[in-house]
């Protein structure tokens, strides 16, 4: 084969890989993630389902857990949490959980898919999502090791206030998605009511960093 041709056949390889990906995260944010399935995927793409197997080691899985790796908020912040604690440039772990969770806060609001993947991931038993999910608890751990310092002499858990604040972000965004723009009398659909939510994050980190003192 000569080297122009190699050339084409990787790159029309990865433009298909691309377009798989992408079709994923188009029926999540259409038909949610009960709507995925293997010959629906490669129709959405315009491509046969073998190629899925052919360019995905012959398994959906997989195709699934490239989408969820570039899409997933804690995958994406995965280099940055483990460049901030093997170098230790950040000493401000107050502004920086702060940042963290409103940062996921407004992106699991604005992204239909990566809601419908959490629902996914609360709803079945998958081996997938149970996969990711431990991936998720690894890369919490990175950021729980450059708290624990500040909270190890104090009877504060930091890292149940952080589970409530991350399970309250799932929940409340859901919730009102699929419930009404109200919750707890604070209307999420308004950018008023979402600002109060992150007013509501920055206080109660604050006041665990306080009490920690």
């Amino acid at each position: 084969m000569k080297p122009s041709e190699k050339h084409k056949q990787i790159r029309n390889k990865e433009l298909t890989k691309r377009k798989l990906i992408d079709a994923v995260g188009q029926i999540l944010r259409k038909d949610g993630y009960a709507g995925l399935g293997v010959n629906k995927v490669a129709k959405q793409a315009g491509v046969t389902k073998k190629l899925i197997y052919d360019y995905f080691d012959r398994d959906f899985n997989n195709l699934m857990e490239a989408y969820i790796l570039e899409t997933d908020y804690w995958m994406m912040f995965a280099d940055k949490v483990k460049e901030l604690t093997e170098r230790h440039a950040f000493t401000d772990h107050q502004k920086l959980i702060t940042d963290i969770l409103q940062n996921q806060f407004r992106y699991f609001h604005l992204e239909k898919q990566v809601q419908e993947l959490i629902i996914w991931e609360v709803t079945s038993k998958s081996p997938l999502m149970r996969s990711i999910h431990n991936v998720r608890e690894s890369l919490g751990q990175q950021l729980f090791e450059m708290t624990d310092t500040h909270f190890k002499k104090t009877n504060i858990n930091f890292r149940a206030v952080a589970a409530l604040l991350v399970g309250g972000i799932y929940y409340s965004i859901l919730h009102t998605r699929h419930n009404g723009g109200s919750f707890s009398g604070l209307d999420l659909s308004t950018e008023k009511g979402r600002d109060e939510m992150l007013e509501a994050i920055e206080m109660i980190v604050g006041w665990a960093y306080k009490a920690g003192v």
